[in-house]
Parts: structure tokens; C-alpha cells; sequence
């Protein structure tokens, strides 16, 4: 599972999820995993990992636990693993049943580079201390099974990012030389498991003195969560599972239904809207088309490298667009533009890729690899089967393009962890009060995923959210009610929560090719100046508009000048050209400002609003006055017309103009 924060290429999906989850019968449990006792000298306070808000640090405290890499008997007690810990500490008088976060998700998520959540968006759960503990293995953690080796630089060369079968092969080298390396430093990656981590998420109780506290788990921390309700349920008040992943799940055999089930809804609710009906009738066929196309021709794009920001090339396979749209589905905001993204790419448009493509390309190395394959290699994987997965991959023509879990057999053989008991693989059974939340469109973690969860659980509110992705509770700032239920829950998990608010939740407003002005400049531009601060970008709009506004400064003090001697010094009537030609260009550069901060940022993202067309003309006006400005000037130095200064002057507002009307070419900004 990936977290929330995954957020982002395009593509699609599919394969028949049955119309029943089947849900082996119950096997013996593992035994839990005892926690060990945690005296004072194994919880000590210590700086903050991560960035704190002036604002927040009064409420912020930061401590590291240190745990034993194992507790089984015989274990080295030498071989200890220092986890990072961040305490919220509430603004009530009296404070409620503290919350503790153990994970964002992946697995190999963190949960400390989410502190920004909880202290920004986490109004659900206030009145109550919230604790972030880093999951061991995870980056903050010592020793951390983060794997730079598989960091996305490594498969790009020459430009260009290798071709699949050369990045099949180099992934293999770099898992090995991972894996080598963390051997190598004495680490046993079979330590790395969801029961050992409740584990220390039982100390950590012990080492804060809490007698009870409520757990949050999101994507992944939902199966932790799970794990943490089967084997140490003592001090477990109540448990929020936002975008469920039972056990007893098998990932790799279901997780194409989860896309289907997304699709299949995208389609029913662009159906059910007269606009998107309209633009997009054949919205399953096209998808069908874009793929068949892609797979013959993937689609090219340029986007920058994860590092040092420089244009790499990326090809989108069948494959590619497919993975690129089951990511694309996390994300509520997103998904508003999936129907006008899938036309635009099946008609050939590339360009429309361009800002999901990045997004894939800039989240791909978020997850502590060594910790997800540890964790899937041990307890998910063994119990999918081949047989199976094929099975489930022939129920639909479109799962003939399916390659998201491609390879993860090689992956576990070369990581090579033993494979937990088939305890592991049952469903939980708990007692535990428990709130189920899904989005309507989550695609990892999809509606019947809780059901076969909530059925082993015997107080529990399952509600599905419609229009939201994965994670529901935790994008709150789309929609509060998920949220709003959450804090209801946490106040008292004997009652249900009041569930009126997903009856009144808006059906998605998809944006259609009538919303956006279809470009990639615009997105290009806000990562150039906007989030590279791309200096040379910077220097050359910056230059520029000081130019115009100097341009219009002297032509002012001319024009003042002029109409007390009704004459003056420079060629006749081009002061009032250059000026016309600068006062255009000022007026579209703070014309698009305008639209670029008042606009949806979707839109943004894929294009302009349709409705600007009138201020697109404008350059074009400024440049027409600067083409005659330049050769009125041209004429104006042959025959040394007015003096040289004003010469010069003119001359100089005219490169501006005509350099603007480059840059804007070049930037693809100067269009229709």
C-alpha cells in the first residue's frame, strides 16, 4: 500500500474483483510478540528530525525510544533500534484519550514527515495529546532500511529513463546491492515485520505512561493497526482504520480489482453528469484505445530529474499509463480531471501526461524500500498465489495491461526473508470499537477490502465516502465529513457517529476540455519559477519587467517634457509605440498573475480556463507594436533620426519586447 502522500503519471487498470472478497477460513494465530520493558533509559527527549513551526514549538516535544531488534529468546539485547517520537501535546485543560500515528503508510512511509498534518488539518482529533512514533525501518529510524540505491536516478541515463527490461535488470543489481550493504552493517531484515512494530508501539505506551490511547491507521497503518488490535490489544480504546488493509487480504491476487471498481465508478459518475456525459460518451473506449495505442507507441514526455532538475524523457508504456492512473485515483482533487485526461491522451495529446508523469517521477523514492520488501516479503506475498493472480488478471481485456506488481517475486527471492506462519494471513477478531472510513474511488485499499475486514470485528461503523480517494478521514481538507465522523468516534466509540453528512456529500465536478485551455506551459513555468526557482527563468522575467516599467517611466517624463516644448528629441512617435508595446506586455503579465492565483490549480495543471481567451490576444498586439518599433528604429539609426540617447533607450525597450515575445514562444506562452 502506498500512504496518502503518494499522490502521483496517469494510466489505468483492470481485472474483475469478485463480487465477494473470499475469506479463508480463520488459521492459528501467530503467537504475539511479547514487548519488552521499558526502563527510563530507553526513552530520552532529543531534537526534533524534522521541521516545527515556530508557531507550534511550544506544543511539539521530541524523544527517541530505543527498542531490541528482537524480543524472541536468545536475541543479542546489544542489537537495539532508536525510533524518533513526536509528541503534540494538547491545548485543552483536560486533555482526552491520547491518539498515537504509527505510520503514513507503504509500508516505508514515516510518520514524522507528516507532523505538518496533525498540526495543520488534525482538527478531528483535537483536545487530545497525538503521538507520531517512526516505525522501525523507516527513514527517521537508526538503522534505517531506506535504499538509495533504488532511488529513481539510478535508472535514468543519457536523458532518459532505461527501458523496461533495463530496468528490470538494474533494479535487480540494486535490491542485491541494498540488501548487501544492510546485511553488511549487521542488520537482520527479518526484524522488520508489522508485529514486531506493535511491539513497540507497546513500549512506547509504557515509556509515555499511558494506561489507554485511541490508534490511527491510514493505508498501510491500517493493517498495522490490525495487527496491533490481534496481538496487543491491551490498551486499545478505539481504532480508526482510514482506507482498510486486513491481513487476510492478498494484495498482489486483488489489488487490480480495487482499479476496476475505481473506473467503473468514474464512469457511472461522468455518466450521471450532463456536461461530462456529453464531452466524454465513450469514456470506456477511449481508455480501451489510449492503451491498445500506447502499447504499440508509448507516449514520449519530457519531465525533470528527481535530483537535479534537469529535462529527462520519459516513455509511457501501456503499462505505464495504467499504474500512472491506479496512483492517480488516491487523490479526490485529481480524479476531477481523469475523464478530460484520458480524451486528451487518447486523441494524441502527450503534453496532458506531463504533470501526472512528474508527480510520479518526484514520489517514487518517498517509501524506505528495505522496510516495504521486508515487510511484503515476509507476510504478503508468500500467500498470494501465481495461479491466482493470472486468474485474476484474465477477467478483464484491460488487465492485459496491467504490470503494477510486475516483478515482485524476483524482488522478494533476491531480498530473501523467511516467510511469516499462515497466522499471519487471518482475519483479525476484535472486540475493539473500530471505524472503517473508504473513499468511493480508492483503488489500493477499495470498499469491499473493509467489509472483509468488518466482518471479524464486532463493534464496528463502516461508511464509504463517495467523490474521495484513498484516505478519507486523512484529506479532510477536500472534504471534512469522513473527518468530522472520525472526532465524533473518538469522543465516544460506543455510539455511532452521526453519518448525515455523507448523504449531503457534492457528487465530483469533473473539469472538461469546456473548463481548460488545453497546455503544458503553464505547468512547466509554475516549476520553473515557482518551485525550482529556476534562476536564469527568474532573472529573465525579473529583467524584463523592470525594463517595461522603465520603458513607461520615460516615456512619462518624455511625454511631460514634450507637451511644455511641443517637440522633442527622439524619432517621432516611437516613445509612444515603445511605451504602447511595454504597457501591453505589463497588462498581460499581471493579467495572467491574476488568473494564475485565482484559478482552480487543476485546471492550472493541464491548461488555462477557456474564458481568458481575449487577454491571449494581447501579446500579440505588444508584439505587432514591437515589430514596428524595431523597424521604425532601424530607419530612425540610418538616418540618425532624434539623438543618440533617445536611440539607445528605444533600442533597448525594444530587445525587451522582442526578448519577452521569445521567451514566450519558447516557453510554448505565446498561443491561441
Amino acid at each position: 500500500m502506498v500512504g496518502p502522500r503518494a499522490l502521483i503519471a496517469t494510466a489505468l487498470a483492470a481485472c474483475a474483483l469478485a463480487a465477494a472478497i473470499l475469506v479463508p477460513a480463520p488459521a492459528a494465530a501467530a503467537a504475539p510478540i511479547s514487548a519488552a520493558t521499558s526502563p527510563v533509559d530507553t526513552f530520552e527527549d532529543s531534537d526534533c528530525p524534522v521541521d516545527v513551526p515556530r508557531e507550534h514549538e511550544r506544543r511539539v516535544t521530541c524523544s527517541v525510544l530505543t527498542v531490541p531488534e528482537r524480543r524472541s529468546p536468545g536475541s543479542d539485547p546489544a542489537k537495539t533500534l532508536r525510533l524518533p517520537v513526536a509528541v503534540i501535546t494538547s491545548e485543552s485543560p483536560i486533555a482526552a484519550d491520547p491518539l498515537v500515528f504509527p505510520t503514513s503508510g507503504g509500508p516505508g512511509g514515516g510518520s514524522l514527515t507528516s507532523l505538518w498534518y496533525f498540526l495543520d488539518y488534525a482538527d478531528w482529533a483535537e483536545g487530545r495529546d497525538i503521538i507520531l512514533i517512526e516505525q522501525r525501518g523507516d527513514a527517521l529510524a537508526e538503522p534505517s532500511l531506506d535504499c538509495p540505491e533504488l532511488d529513481t536516478e539510478h535508472f535514468i541515463e543519457d536523458g532518459a529513463f532505461l527501458q523496461p527490461a533495463a530496468q528490470r535488470a538494474r533494479r535487480n543489481e540494486q535490491v542485491e546491492a541494498c540488501r548487501a550493504r544492510l546485511t553488511e552493517e549487521g542488520i537482520d531484515l527479518s526484524a522488520y515485520t508489522s508485529a514486531e512494530s506493535v511491539a513497540d508501539l507497546a513500549d512506547l505506551r509504557a515509556a509515555l505512561g499511558y494506561n489507554q490511547w485511541d490508534l490511527y491507521g491510514v493505508s498501510y497503518g491500517a493493517r498495522l493497526a490490525l495487527t496491533a488490535m490481534r496481538d496487543r490489544p491491551d490498551g486499545l480504546r478505539a481504532v480508526i482504520l482510514d482506507g482498510v488493509y486486513p491481513p487476510h487480504i492478498n494484495k498482489f491476487e486483488q489489488e487490480p480489482g480495487g482499479l476496476v471498481a475505481a473506473i467503473e465508478t468514474l464512469e457511472a459518475d461522468c455518466a450521471a453528469q450532463t456536461e461530462c456525459r456529453e464531452r466524454y460518451p465513450d469514456l470506456a473506449e477511449s481508455l480501451a484505445a489510449l492503451l491498445e495505442s500506447a502499447d504499440e507507441n508509448p507516449l514520449t514526455v519530457t519531465v525533470k530529474h528527481p535530483v537535479d532538475r534537469s529535462p529527462v524523457t520519459r516513455a509511457l508504456s501501456d503499462e505505464d499509463i495504467v499504474a500512472g492512473l491506479f496512483n492517480a485515483f488516491y487523490d479526490a482533487d485529481t480524479i476531477r480531471a481523469l475523464p478530460y485526461l484520458i480524451d486528451r491522451l487518447a486523441a494524441g495529446d502527450a503534453g496532458a501526461a506531463i504533470p501526472l508523469a512528474q508527480r510520479y517521477t518526484d514520489d517514487e523514492d518517498v517509501l524506505a524500500e528495505g522496510l516495504n520488501l521486508s515487510i511484503e516479503c515476509a507476510e504478503e506475498a508468500p500467500f498470494n498465489e501465481d495461479e491466482r493472480i493470472a486468474a485474476a488478471l484474465a477477467a478483464d481485456p484491460l488487465l492485459a495491461h496491467w504490470g503494477r506488481n510486475d516483478g515482485f517475486r524476483e524482488d522478494c527471492a533476491r531480498w530473501n526473508v523467511p516467510p511469516l506462519p499462515e497466522g499471519e494471513n487471518a482475519p483479525v477478531v476484535s472486540a475493539i470499537p473500530t471505524l472503517l472510513t473508504t473513499g468511493g474511488y480508492d483503488p489500493v485499499t477499495p470498499v469491499a477490502y473493509a467489509g472483509a475486514a468488518a466482518e471479524h470485528l464486532s463493534v464496528r461503523y463502516i461508511h464509504t465516502f463517495p467523490g474521495q480517494g484513498h484516505g478519507a478521514v486523512w484529506t479532510n481538507w477536500v472534504d471534512d465529513c469522513a473527518a468530522k465522523m472520525a472526532g465524533q468516534f473518538l469522543i465516544d466509540p460506543a455510539v455511532a457517529p452521526d453519518a448525515s453528512c455523507v448523504e449531503s456529500m457534492p457528487p465530483t465536478e469533473f473539469l472538461t476540455d469546456e473548463d481548460i485551455h488545453p497546455t503544458s506551459a503553464v505547468y512547466r513555468l509554475n516549476g520553473d519559477v515557482i518551485q525550482d526557482r529556476d534562476p536564469l527563468q527568474i532573472a529573465i522575467a525579473g529583467s524584463t519587467i523592470l525594463t517595461f516599467l522603465a520603458t513607461l517611466v520615460y516615456a512619462a517624463i518624455y511625454g511631460l517634457g514634450w507637451l511644455g516644448r511641443r517637440h522633442g528629441e527622439a524619432p517621432g512617435g516611437l516613445v509612444l509605440v515603445a511605451a504602447t508595446a511595454a504597457l501591453l506586455n505589463l497588462l498581460y503579465i499581471g493579467g495572467m498573475t491574476l488568473v494564475l492565483t485565482r484559478t482552480d490549480q487543476l485546471i492550472l495543471a493541464f491548461g488555462l480556463p477557456t474564458g481568458i481567451w481575449p487577454l491571449l490576444l494581447v501579446p500579440f498586439v505588444a508584439l505587432a507594436a514591437t515589430v514596428l518599433l524595431i523597424v521604425s528604429l532601424a530607419r530612425a539609426w540610418m538616418q540618425e533620426e532624434g539623438t543618440r540617447f533617445h536611440r539607445i533607450v528605444l533600442s533597448v525597450s525594444a530587445l525587451a519586447g522582442a526578448g519577452f515575445a521569445i521567451w514566450l514562444l519558447a516557453r510554448g506562452l505565446l498561443l491561441l
